[in-house]
């Protein structure tokens, strides 16, 4: 705390000399006033001095914390609502926080807990919505993202199967806003529960155009939508937010074949108010640039190792995560809102073992 936000009186040198307080303010108009002692004697009054200047009723400035032996006066503390630094209370540290902001302006704020020992405020919180660097947990590395791993299945249960021709399919939930959700093949269901941010396992669907409906758990009916399965195929359908309720979106696994111990990966963008997202490596050897709503990239061959992975809009960085690359193995990530904010997007990364 600096020193020259008080003004201190100090007559002729002595802390115990009986000078008057400095004058105090008509009603209403403010300036510096005696903060009161529990000795006011001159004699023996151990910190007879002023304040900094009081506000007038409602305009914020420096007040006497009140309470304690120490009656220095805490840094100016704002007008209701205005935000600014306030006195933490509470324990034996009576050094204020660094400012808090208005209600819904984010900014940095105190993390409380470890009793108080750990005074260190964390990066700056978004407003609600607005994505940004948020405190990590308890994950020390700060990325955010979710990675699935898919292993390969000998023999996939059977979702609709009227015909000895069949394709292989699973769902993604990238719609934020709904309750889980019940799908169905034909008026027959296939995936009972499919929360968000889920994916289900694979299953086997006769080919041909067939009838996909996405429901509530009470029954309401969402989308119902016919889609077109080819012979040998492996598709992902996802459920996706649009400007005016959701829609799905086909998505083909085809293998990306990886000669010589190698991986793959590729990016999907499967937000519809994001605009185009660029993913790129730390290192910049892989970069997905302005990838569009329900566009698939292709894949791209890498080499297993960890890689830090940064996905960004056309005018900032919205979010980084992390991604160790195994041999032999495919990775699509996918990005998708958390909110309905246009720039709070996560990431979901399925790891389709070999």
């Amino acid at each position: 705390m600096n020193s020259n936000q008080f003004e201190y009186m100090n007559n002729n040198g002595g802390r115990n000399a009986a000078a008057p307080g400095i004058a105090l303010p008509n009603p209403g108009e403010g300036a510096a006033a005696y903060p009161g002692s529990a000795n006011q004697n001159a004699g023996n009054s151990s910190r007879n001095m002023p304040v900094v200047p009081l506000p007038n009723p409602g305009e914020g400035g420096p007040v006497f914390p009140g309470g304690g032996n120490d009656t220095t006066p805490v840094i100016p503390l704002p007008n209701p609502g205005e935000g600014g630094p306030v006195f933490p209370g509470g324990g034996n540290d009576t050094t204020p926080v660094i400012p808090l902001p208005n209600p819904g302006e984010g900014g940095p704020v105190f993390p409380g807990g470890n009793n108080g020992t750990n005074n260190m405020p964390v990066i700056p919180l978004p407003n609600p919505g607005e994505g940004g660097p948020v405190f990590s947990g308890n994950n020390s590395s700060g990325f955010q993202g979710t990675i699935i791993t898919v292993l390969p299945r000998p023999v996939t249960p059977c979702f609709y199967c009227n015909s000895s021709s069949y394709g292989t399919i699973r769902f993604l939930n990238a719609a934020v806003g709904y309750n889980p959700f019940v799908i169905s093949i034909n008026n027959r269901t296939a995936v009972n529960t499919l929360e968000y941010a889920e994916v289900s396992e694979y299953g086997r669907i006769s080919s041909g155009y067939q009838t996909i409906t996405v429901a509530g758990r009470n029954g309401y009916i969402f989308i119902s939508k016919q889609i077109r399965v080819t012979v040998g195929a492996t598709m992902t359908v996802a459920i996706v937010n649009t400007a005016g309720g959701l829609d799905l979106v086909e998505i083909n696994d085809a293998v990306c074949y990886t000669p010589m111990g190698g991986a793959c990966i590729r990016a999907c963008n499967l937000s519809y108010n994001a605009g185009p997202l660029t993913l790129s490596t730390y290192s910049g050897n892989v970069v997905f640039s302005n990838v569009a709503f329900m566009e698939v990239t292709n894949y791209v061959r890498v080499i297993p190792a960890h890689y830090d992975i940064y996905v960004s809009n056309r005018n900032e960085a919205l979010l980084s995560t992390e991604i160790t690359v195994r041999s032999g193995s495919q990775y699509t990530v996918y990005m998708f809102n958390w909110t309905e904010s246009p720039t709070a997007i996560r990431t979901l990364i399925i790891e389709d073992r070999k």
